[in-house]
């Protein structure tokens, strides 16, 4: 966002942005033309495009005789009054993914304006105060993993007043304008201080990478063909378990945080090289987690396990589909002992896991015990310290997939669906014989026609008080029909609650629910 001084100002600084902006493209595309590091030049690819696909806008109020004015200076304000009319400029730049990237503003959107993934704030305007703080708050919010901090450029040299804003409206002392050496706080800190903490925090993360058996300066001094190797055998090590993993990005994070704070400053010159080094490993470490799935991993140990892995590739791209009920677990281990990079891939399929487990249990709550028996691998995981605890979580993990794909397959050889199953675990008890099994299943799969058929059908159920007593009412109705002998009074009232609650989490209404679409 560019807070220009007035509307003129903001109007003639987008003709400047514009008559600048393919010059810019430019040297962008001569740069990846030179570019040899693979790493720089994917990201000055993205950058490209990026900055090639921006749309800038002016957003400035409108007034009486605009367009007569703005021509005296030699402006056109009416094409731009023209996007401000008929589009919604304000959601359009709140989008993050929306091309309307940059913002050129007088007044508008400085105060009382929440846009958290803004990055950058150009004041190019004298303000103070309660609206000075308020400015610069639009690109301080915290967004996503993405963003933690903004870049203020002052143009305007408001400093002194961000001083004064800061002791009336921060925590800061007032009179600390300029001051040095003092105890009592102040909002800014100078340029040598903050890069001493940036080579602090980069001294603990390549202390830390050595820890964990991985020099940081093999990264920084690799050959290009030799990178992307080395980014791998950081992630190896940085992925001995989730403490390890945790801790290096949380020491990344707070690199990422003072490095922007310094940017684009001299100071920041000797660190730059150990920065791009370390966001590589940061980089690549989380878009893999992102896409974790647990037939990519079984995927990466496809050479060894070929012939025990029925793999059906349909044409393209339709994505590969694996059985994963004929894995052979045995050369999977002995696949997993001829890898390099064990730790990714033990941390790799541990999140692919820990995804799939979890959508198992939002969709069958009674797969608690199933759950707890996962976190006891994962909680001796994370306590190992060495290649040995690694192997173990490993061969642990693999077992556990076979336990997860036959509970996956359960439904079926209790000849149910998997809603009706889950209906069906919250209902069943131990030592019933198979015809009370078989009745039991009956109200189960009965009471869930019942309500998708009426009451589950109705557009946000959830928010009638009057609905959702007569789905708490249906279900008690249904479940009166368990066997009696089995089920006393008390505990169908129980279960009722227990059914209810499991509908009420799962079902959305209008024919929507966790598990699919249920009406055409």
């Amino acid at each position: 966002m560019f807070v220009a001084i007035d509307k003129p100002t903001a109007v003639r600084m987008y003709d400047y942005i514009m008559e600048y902006w393919p010059e810019y493209l430019l040297e962008l595309e001569r740069r990846i033309e030179t570019l040899e590091d693979e790493q720089e030049l994917i990201e000055c690819q993205r950058r490209y495009e990026k900055v090639k696909a921006t749309e800038v806008c002016v957003v400035v109020s409108s007034e009486q005789n605009e367009v007569d004015k703005f021509k005296k200076y030699g402006l056109d304000i009416t094409s731009h009054r023209k996007k401000m009319v008929a589009r919604d400029l304000e959601k359009e730049f709140k989008d993050p993914d929306n091309p309307f990237r940059l913002a050129i503003v007088c007044a508008m959107w400085i105060t009382g304006f929440d846009a958290p993934s803004v990055s950058t704030i150009y004041l190019d305007k004298p303000i103070k105060g309660h609206t000075l703080m308020q400015t610069i708050a639009r690109a301080n919010r915290i967004y996503d993993d993405e963003k933690e901090n903004g870049l203020i450029v002052d143009y305007g040299n408001v400093y002194q007043q961000l001083e004064e804003a800061y002791s009336v409206y921060g925590e800061g002392g007032k009179g600390n304008s300029g001051s040095t050496g003092s105890d009592e706080d102040t909002p800014t800190k100078t340029l040598d201080e903050l890069a001493e903490e940036l080579e602090q925090v980069i001294k603990s993360i390549s202390a830390y990478l050595d820890e964990l058996n991985f020099d940081l300066n093999d990264l920084i001094i690799a050959q290009p063909i030799e990178k992307l190797k080395q980014i791998r055998e950081g992630i190896n090590a940085v992925c001995l378990n989730e403490t390890s993993r945790a801790k290096f990005e949380v020491l990344a994070r707070d690199m990422f945080r003072k490095y922007k704070a310094l940017f684009p400053e001299e100071q920041i010159k000797p660190f730059v090289q150990q920065y791009s080094a370390i966001e590589a490993i940061y980089n690549a470490l989380n878009q893999k987690v992102k896409e974790a799935d647990i037939i990519e991993v079984i995927v990466k140990l496809q050479d060894v396990v070929n012939d025990s892995v029925e793999i059906v590739k349909d044409k393209e791209p339709e994505p590969i589909h694996i059985d994963l009920s004929k894995l052979d677990f045995d050369a999977l281990k002995k696949a997993y002992g001829r890898i390099d990079d064990k730790n990714s891939v033990v941390y790799d399929l541990q999140s692919a896991i820990d995804k799939k487990l979890k959508r198992m249990l939002a969709k069958n709550p009674s797969r608690m015990e199933l759950y707890d028996k996962y976190q006891k691998i994962i909680d001796e995981y994370n306590n190992g310290k060495d290649a040995e605890a690694t192997k173990k979580a490993f061969e642990e993990l693999v077992k556990f997939l076979s336990e997860m794909d036959e509970e996956e397959h359960r439904a079926a050889r209790e000849g149910l669906d998997e809603e009706t199953l889950a209906i069906y675990d919250l209902l069943k008890k131990d030592k019933l014989s198979k015809k009370e099994s078989d009745e039991v299943k009956k109200v189960a799969k009965e009471t869930l026609e019942k309500l998708k058929t009426e009451k589950l059908k109705v557009e946000r159920w959830r928010e009638s008080t009057q609905i959702m007593a007569q789905v708490q009412t249906m279900i008690h109705d249904h479940l009166l029909y368990l066997p009696q002998k089995n089920y006393a009074d008390a505990e169908v009232d129980e279960k009722s609650v227990e059914v209810y609650q499991h509908i009420y989490s799962n079902y959305y209404g209008g024919g929507m629910s966790s598990y699919n679409s249920f009406v055409a």
